[in-house]
């Protein structure tokens, strides 16, 4: 059985027009492997979760992320957002999440990852920044990260992660 070009098969098009599409969506098969399930989407919001660190990755620009979706990881009193020189590749397991209420009391972010992502211009080793660089860390919230970096869903390609350990 031969199926249509549904590009070119008017009733689909009459609908997409009545619909308002202007372009074609995107569909990724689900794989527990490599994207979250519900549960551990609750639990990354809610309580956090352990996980070993060879489960953890960067992306190119440097965030950490773990299956689908960008997350922090609790290093101590800091948590981090990205694979920065203060990261600890020792730890054998860490917990990860992606909200403020998961995090253990009185972690802050840490000063190196907002440095490796240059977060809305930080930058430490500037003399003339140092009053910004201070404010943006003080003001620091995960919700306006989030608003920068996109947390979930983020694309599975595996040749644009890299391994932390």
């Amino acid at each position: 059985m031969k199926l249509p070009d549904f590009l070119q098969f008017s009733p689909f098009n009459d609908l997409k027009e009545r619909m308002q599409v202007t372009k074609l969506g995107h569909f990724e098969l689900f794989d527990p492997r490599f994207h979250l399930t519900g549960i551990e989407r609750s639990d990354l919001d809610r309580l956090g979760i352990m996980v070993h660190l060879s489960d953890i990755h960067h992306l190119l620009d440097f965030t950490l992320v773990f299956k689908n979706s960008r997350i922090w990881l609790e290093d101590g009193l800091v948590y981090h957002l990205a694979q920065c020189d203060e990261l600890k590749k020792s730890l054998q397991s860490c917990k990860i999440g992606t909200s403020e209420r998961a995090l253990t009391t009185g972690t802050s972010v840490c000063p190196s990852c907002l440095q490796k992502l240059q977060y809305k211009g930080y930058d430490a080793y500037k003399a003339r920044k140092e009053n910004y660089s201070r404010q943006v860390l003080d003001s620091f919230s995960l919700t306006g990260y989030w608003e920068q970096y996109h947390q979930y869903p983020v694309s599975e390609k595996r040749e644009m992660r890299k391994s932390l350990v």
